[in-house]
């Protein structure tokens, strides 16, 4: 092999013993800060549902005195008496809502905000997904960065020294010799500030999983470069405007934004209760100079009907009004962004493609002519510095090739995700492409 056939080898061999992205979302949801917080408030905003359902059951209250002395002076025209007894005793009393509007309410508000924090959990979820797999894919971006700047500096590294011993013997200029030193100077520095920035790659990962990250499984092989199905943006958008998660939380947000304006309405309308009562009273003496014992038993209904309250009521109506409102605007908000990441990852996923076959043709074309440069410098018709400049354009359609392959990847996972279809099925799919070698 002619030493200059040096500069078209750049085999990397894949690391041993390597975290997969499967293996990577384990540890972020056993350790992500932001997803332990959406299940705590998960866990929480679903207590709304009993609490609610509460409203409608029956109360009970049990109330018991020990035993209360009474010490007392009568004092009367005729005499001035003390009494010095006790008494005991206990009273046991049944509320049932017959007609409350406001617990109704609250009932349905309980089952919507249940089902809200239902949906923004599987946003959450998805959310750990994508920024789970984007973070893993920026640690491979930054190492096939680092690696591509490592394997060029070499080459020129290689070149630099044919080109020196070329100078020696009168078959090379001294503006390659230099060009090639500077090319070398640059790629130095660019080592440099590719490991840093995969050290902070890393760091952002090892934020997410809670855990400093080893080798990673890397990309291998040929991409399967498929259009979404269907192949029709319009449906895509559809879909993101009616499944996306957050879209379904804020449609429940709404509803439970009208539950909470029938409950302010709720402050104009009567109340009805069934009551039911037993008491105990057991009084060793009285005023009369003797004990008594009494067991008293009710049964009723109790209507209250508001009356005034100061204006209240009427100022939490035209609060729960613009509450709605609010809701409402979330709700449309939440749509448009909803149809807006789904076209962005509709056209990520289509333009990907056409990307990655294009750059995948332009390093064909790139590595052809970096062969046939090398040929024309080995015959003195070009010079290092066509070399150089040849090569940097190889690695650059790598680097680029690199990135827009990981690009395509996080789109198709960005687009399930916009239209609520994202699950771990699509994140092991992704994974058996990563671990491919």
């Amino acid at each position: 092999m002619r030493p200059v056939a040096l500069l078209l080898l750049f085999g990397l061999a894949p690391p041993a013993a390597a975290d997969d992205l499967l293996a990577v979302y384990g540890k972020a949801r056993a350790n992500d800060t932001v997803w332990a917080q959406a299940r705590a408030n998960y866990q929480a905003t679903i207590e709304k549902a009993p609490q609610g359902r509460a409203q409608l059951l029956p109360t009970l209250n049990l109330s018991a005195a020990s035993t209360n002395t009474t010490d007392q002076r009568v004092i009367t025209p005729t005499s001035d008496r003390s009494y010095d007894y006790s008494t005991k005793g206990y009273s046991l009393t049944l509320t049932q809502p017959l007609y409350r509007k406001q617990n109704f309410a609250a009932y349905s508000q309980g089952r919507a905000d249940a089902a809200r924090a239902e949906h923004e959990l599987t946003g959450a979820e998805h959310d750990l997904l994508l920024r789970a797999t984007q973070a893993y894919l920026n640690v491979l971006t930054a190492q096939d960065a680092l690696d591509f700047v490592r394997t060029e500096k070499a080459a020129i590294e290689r070149l630099l020294a044919l080109t020196q011993r070329n100078f020696n013997v009168g078959a090379a200029s001294l503006v390659d010799v230099h060009e090639a030193q500077a090319r070398y100077d640059l790629a130095v520095a660019q080592e440099i500030a590719a490991a840093n920035d995969l050290e902070l790659r890393r760091e952002a990962l090892r934020v997410i999983t809670g855990d400093d990250p080893g080798a990673l499984a890397r990309l291998g092989g040929a991409l399967d470069l498929r259009a979404p199905e269907p192949a029709d943006m319009d449906r895509w958008i559809e879909a993101a405007r009616r499944d996306n998660p957050q879209v379904r939380a804020r449609e429940y947000a709404l509803a439970g934004a009208r539950d909470e304006l029938e409950k302010s309405r709720a402050g104009h309308y009567p109340t009805l209760d069934l009551t039911a009562a037993r008491s105990y009273s057991d009084a060793g003496g009285s005023t009369l100079g003797y004990g008594s014992e009494t067991t008293t038993n009710q049964v009723g209904i109790q209507l209250q009907v508001p009356l005034f309250q100061g204006g209240g009521v009427s100022s939490k109506v035209r609060e729960s009004y613009a509450r709605q409102d609010e809701a409402a605007g979330r709700l449309d908000q939440a749509r448009r962004t909803a149809a807006q990441q789904a076209r962005e990852s509709y056209l990520a996923v289509i333009n990907g493609v056409a990307r990655v076959r294009a750059l995948e043709q332009a390093q064909a074309s790139n590595q052809r002519a970096l062969e046939s440069t090398i040929l024309g410098y080995e015959r003195g018709a070009r010079t290092g510095v066509d070399v150089l400049n040849t090569q940097r354009e190889l690695f650059r359609t790598r680097r680029d090739l690199s990135q827009a392959r990981y690009d395509y990847l996080l789109a198709r996972l960005r687009l399930k995700a916009a239209t609520g279809q994202l699950s771990e099925d699509d994140l092991a799919d992704t994974n058996r492409l990563l671990a491919q070698r």
